[in-house]
């Protein structure tokens, strides 16, 4: 598989931002050095780019694609978009330009963040809907972070031997291991951004519930975002103890908050792929509590390693919590499956290797096509 040394280039989001898709993509890069020739390229805005920069600099980049395709020949093209409006607008002009220089059947979409709501919209509407059959049926695979997303692919039209599912990949070495001391822990920990759709209202809400019984409970939530503000106010308007709000973190930070806590709350609602955060959380030992939103429920064993809530209320939450804190030896027992099947299936090397077969696939079908 592996004789051929491909030469691959990599386009993203600009990798010293901030989010689970630089995560991937650092990683990524990373472990593709012994394996393949690799460039990468940035497309759209830049750490620190504000205003009228960040609107103009993706139309700079499509000049930059166009001179390097000009002067170096690539067996793979990998583009990382989201399934939300911006970004598809944004990453079709850049399709195109590949198009124009003979890459149809040599791109490899690996789609992150999926907005169904944006998605069946533009399905139903002739001229997207063609649009986006167009696009991925030329392209070499679609990697997706979910079954329904690859079905939801299949039946707008695009050819079902593209379509793949996988999921994204974390650091083990970033992540403290599993211990049996978890099971006297009494710390939670929320880790992502703080908006409304990812349930940190009902967070709170549950916590404060909780702490009436649990009163050495604390909460971590850790993230930054638009409803910071309002929820540290409520948190003291309403006098709830043991609550901190670190930030967004990382590194040695992060090391230490997964540490300390034993479990993780992601009831969202928003439109995920397949959170980096949870899958840390899982490696790290940590029981998640969450929701069945986007790709979540493919990477959990609802029951083994985590618990998948009915609905996203204070109540649920706080009784999937209740029920974990009250049986250390079922805790400890999902702690142990969700490390090990961390381990077993989003290691970077893993999940890379899974990466590199698409590679080798589209490689292989493109140069078959030319032959013929």
């Amino acid at each position: 598989m592996k004789n051929k040394r491909l030469r691959v280039l990599v386009v993203s989001p600009d990798i010293t931002l901030l989010g689970g898709v630089a995560e991937t993509v650092r990683l990524l890069l990373r472990e593709l050095q012994s394996t393949a020739d690799v460039s990468y390229l940035p497309f759209g805005r830049r750490n620190g780019q504000k205003w009228i920069s960040r609107f103009i600099q993706p139309f700079g980049d499509l000049f930059t694609f166009a001179r390097l395709l000009s002067r170096k020949e690539f067996d793979v093209i990998h583009m990382n978009p989201s399934m939300n409006f911006r970004s598809v607008i944004k990453e079709f002009l850049l399709f195109t330009v590949f198009y124009l220089f003979g890459y149809s059947g040599r791109v490899l979409f690996f789609i992150h963040g999926w907005e169904q709501d944006f998605f069946e919209k533009s399905v139903s509407r002739r001229f997207p809907a063609m649009l986006l059959r167009a696009v991925f049926n030329n392209a070499g695979e679609v990697l997706v972070l979910a079954d329904s997303f690859n079905k939801s692919l299949v039946r707008a039209g695009v050819e079902a031997e593209k379509v793949r599912t996988g999921t994204t990949m974390i650091n083990l070495n970033d992540l403290p291991s599993y211990s049996p001391a978890l099971g006297s822990c009494r710390t939670l920990l929320y880790l992502s951004r703080v908006i409304k759709e990812k349930g940190v209202y009902e967070i709170v809400d549950a916590f404060e519930l909780l702490k009436s019984k649990y009163p050495s409970l604390k909460l971590i939530i850790a993230g930054d975002g638009p409803e910071l503000g309002l929820l540290q106010d409520i948190i003291k308007v309403r006098e709830i103890e043991d609550v901190s709000f670190p930030g967004f973190i990382k590194d040695r930070e992060k090391f230490e908050a997964f540490e300390k806590s034993c479990i993780f709350l992601l009831p969202t609602r928003y439109g995920e792929g397949c959170p980096v955060a949870l899958l840390e959380a899982m490696g790290a030992g940590l029981v998640p509590v969450v929701a069945d939103a986007g790709g979540i429920r493919g990477v959990i064993r609802p029951g083994e390693n985590a618990v998948l809530l009915d609905e996203i209320t204070e109540i649920s939450i706080c009784m999937a919590v209740d029920e974990l804190l009250q049986d250390d030896e079922k805790r400890q027992i999902m702690s142990l499956n969700a490390a090990r099947y961390a381990k077993e299936n989003f290691s970077s090397e893993k999940v890379t290797d899974i990466i590199y077969g698409c590679y080798t696939r589209i490689s292989e079908n493109a140069d078959r096509d030319k032959q013929d």
